[in-house]
């Protein structure tokens, strides 16, 4: 037992004397992940969305954001919220678990799964995302002017419910796990000698048939189940993906060009 963990702590000293000897990055390789989002593509529209407070407090300030409310203008579904957060020069801070920011802003998981999409990323390449269901208690202002929960006839709460799927973009790769994210990074500063900007990008809309079962007023919108919801964003994403997002090793990020070129 003795000699394995001698062993074991051999090896964790010889990696971190690599990663000490290596010299320092030359700058950070941009995400795939344009930087912009459209603001209108085929039927949809967009309308920028500042962060909240609290995710602003969780992340390093260097961190970008980039996020759209989208509207379908001809038909009745659901809208659908694409946001962005771009990493900064500290990774460890600038970018993690989107759960984090999630239950910052006051949503419960009902249930995660990972999940692979096809057919929407360029030359066929696979999109892992994982999927959280989430729902939060439905809350308004009342005639003082204080929020408060709303409450069934039976007194239990009414929910608003969400569907949420998310992904990070590389400079390369795609993949759906924060700890798979690590590992890639890991990765690169060893064996390629750079770090790369990360971005996580979350896509989510509400459960529509969900607010039909607690008999709440949506106005004229679709009325759909997880699983169609599922699919609703899946088509949603094979329209606007292809727009901004590049092959493999292909992103392209001025702000670090200018950087890298400056040797900051």
């Amino acid at each position: 037992m003795k000699k394995r963990a001698f062993l074991l702590l051999g090896f964790v000293l010889f990696f971190v004397g690599v990663v000490l000897a290596l010299p320092s990055s030359p700058g950070m390789k941009p995400s795939r992940l344009a930087r912009n989002l459209p603001e209108s593509f085929t039927n949809w529209r967009g309308k920028p969305q500042e962060p909240g407070s609290q995710e602003k407090k969780i992340l390093a300030r260097d961190t970008e954001f980039e996020r759209m409310h989208y509207v379908d203008t001809v038909t009745r579904l659901p809208s659908v919220e694409a946001s962005i957060v771009f990493s900064g020069k500290n990774l460890s801070q600038s970018i993690h678990r989107p759960e984090v920011c999630l239950r910052a802003q006051g949503w419960n998981f009902v249930s995660e799964s990972y999940e692979v999409w096809p057919d929407l990323l360029p030359n066929g390449e696979l999109l892992p995302v994982k999927e959280l269901i989430c729902r939060m208690v439905y809350r308004r202002t009342n005639e003082a002017g204080d929020p408060e929960d709303v409450l069934r006839e039976d007194g239990s709460p009414v929910y608003i419910w969400r569907a949420f799927y998310y992904t990070f973009f590389g400079h390369e790769r795609v993949v759906a796990g924060h700890y798979e994210r690590t590992g890639e990074d890991m990765k690169d500063r060893l064996l390629k000698g750079h770090d790369q900007r990360w971005a996580y990008a979350t896509f989510s809309s509400f459960i529509t048939k969900k607010h039909e079962e607690q008999r709440l007023n949506q106005g004229a919108v679709d009325i759909l189940d997880e699983a169609e919801t599922k699919t609703h964003i899946q088509s949603f994403l094979k329209e606007l993906l292809p727009l901004v997002v590049s092959a493999p090793g292909e992103g392209v990020d001025l702000d670090l060009m200018s950087e890298n070129d400056s040797g900051e």
